[in-house]
């Protein structure tokens, strides 16, 4: 079968469509782009085919061939999630569809003999939500530094990572969930084959992701699944799967597969599904509303993610790449809410158990203001500032390749009803300046640092350093330091920031 939308229909025009600079041919047929302020654009090439009937839930089909040309002159529909969702700029408002599974290029315009490196980003959206389309994320920045930049969808959510004993036993590899990494490795595979044609380096490709992004980011890292389809890795705020106390399951914890299967079966049972074959003909919107993290969240399967990412790496199992990762000032402010000692307290043995007196000592609470500042700095510890720091030290123990660490502090501007004025640098506030799309208030301090962060993602995404001439030296990270603090308007060596409060953590999250 032919793959037909989104078809030009050549006819009288074919000549003309030949001639143009952003016509390429990949594996599956032409696709034509459109020139945008010197760059080439290509918006919504489908990489898998649609992951809709009998194909919901199983891993990705390769796209199918159309005979026309495909004009890839608009975003594709983003994959099927909750309507209002928070979000960086641009988030939120795109259509919907379960035939989601596109990707979207910019490059600077292919030179006879030249290989650019390769830039793949990985959007976040705590793997429930987002979009390879949102403004924040267009790559007209970066490709103009001598990159190309791709941009992907994956299915999130239930649609996405899914499981349930009845998958399993279907599947070959008798697992289920993580479909959505199966996307992404998909599309790397997609890049692999044809991002030749755009001008792009297959053999110089750079993952790169924030928060649900960066998680996905250190999960391939540690897939066998996704072994040589990437070449160096980024991961920003990353949060993989839930980091776990030794030998004490937190409630509701899905982390297995034996554990994400029993959530998938009370799931099947909330809707009244009494057969796979009755989940797969269930609208989307049905799903998508009554979906829940225990059903919506990465796994360790076994053959697409083997186990813990702390405990991967610190076996030596993990990719061997060059690696850049960190996270920011205050990761955890937005997602916590004011609470009193004693509900800290509550929390704390509830998620803790027998560990709780240690947690209290490490994120002490004597009155309001100190429980809201501790649930903050715990939550920030643990999604993203532990599970980063623990494959630092682990790579640094490990020898080469190299990680490099940075600690983001740089705090744009905010307008006068921020809910947080006096916080620092907030959960994915890093990201317009990775993708140098200032805002409209920044000032001078904020730009340099956007130059900065834009100057050192692009060297290390060519080399594996990000190193050149003119900047400031980033040495690799050797076990306790140094780590690259970026900040008012400027970048400084420094400490591994709360390295006490990880210490701690570690003893008890250590994997």
């Amino acid at each position: 079968m032919k793959w037909t939308g989104l078809v030009l229909v050549a006819a009288l025009w074919t000549g003309v469509a030949a001639a143009a600079p952003t016509l390429v041919a990949t594996n599956q047929g032409q696709v034509q782009g459109v020139e945008e302020d010197g760059l080439h654009v290509y918006r919504g090439i489908p990489f898998a085919a649609p992951p809709t009937g009998n194909r919901r839930w199983r891993a990705p089909q390769p796209a199918e061939a159309w005979d026309d040309i495909l004009v890839a002159d608009r975003f594709g529909p983003i994959c099927r999630q909750p309507a209002e969702t928070p979000g960086p700029p641009g988030w939120g408002g795109e259509s919907q569809d379960e035939d989601c599974l596109r990707l979207n290029i910019w490059a600077p315009p292919p030179r006879p003999g030249v290989r650019l490196p390769v830039m793949v980003w990985i959007h976040g959206g705590a793997y429930i939500a987002g979009s390879a389309s949102t403004s924040a994320y267009h790559g007209d920045s970066l490709a103009r530094r001598g990159v190309v930049v791709v941009t992907i969808n994956y299915r999130v959510g239930a649609l996405g990572f899914l499981a349930h004993p009845g998958l399993s036993a279907e599947s070959p590899d008798h697992s289920s969930g993580n479909y959505g990494l199966l996307d992404q490795i998909a599309a790397l595979r997609w890049v692999r084959d044809n991002i030749a044609a755009f001008g792009g380096d297959p053999g110089n490709v750079t993952i790169f992701g924030e928060s649900a992004g960066g998680g996905s980011v250190m999960l391939l890292t540690v897939s066998p699944l996704a072994r040589g389809l990437f070449h160096k890795a980024i991961s920003e705020s990353g949060a993989a799967l839930p980091p776990q106390p030794r030998g004490f399951a937190r409630p509701n914890a899905t982390v297995t597969l034996a554990q994400a299967e029993r959530a998938g079966t009370a799931f099947a049972r909330q809707l009244g599904a009494a057969s796979l074959s009755e989940l797969r003909a269930m609208p989307a919107d049905r799903i998508v509303a009554a979906q829940s993290f225990a059903v919506g969240w990465p796994i360790a399967d076994g053959p697409i993610v083997p186990g813990d990412v702390t405990a991967l790496y610190r076996a030596g199992r993990q990719a061997n790449v060059p690696f850049l990762l960190g996270w920011n000032a205050d990761e955890g402010i937005a997602f916590v809410r004011p609470q009193t000692p004693s509900q800290h307290e509550t929390t704390l043995r509830n998620d803790y158990g027998p560990f709780a007196d240690r947690m209290h000592a490490i994120y002490p609470a004597a009155s309001d203001q100190e429980a809201y500042a501790a649930g903050a700095r715990l939550f920030g510890d643990v999604a993203f500032g532990w599970p980063g720091w623990s494959l630092a030290e682990a790579r640094a123990q490990g020898g080469a390749p190299p990680v490099f660490v940075y600690h983001f502090t740089q705090t744009p501007p905010r307008p006068p009803m921020f809910p947080w004025p006096q916080a620092g640098a907030l959960h994915g506030e890093e990201v317009p300046f990775v993708f140098g799309h200032a805002g409209p208030a920044w000032t001078g301090a904020d730009r340099a640092v956007a130059e900065l962060v834009q100057a050192y993602w692009v060297n290390f995404a060519r080399t594996g350093d990000p190193n050149a001439s003119g900047l400031p030296t980033w040495q690799p990270y050797r076990g306790d330091g140094p780590v690259l603090w970026f900040g008012n308007g400027t970048v400084r060596p420094g400490e591994v920031p709360a390295e006490d409060r990880l210490r701690a953590l570690d003893a008890i999250l250590g994997g």
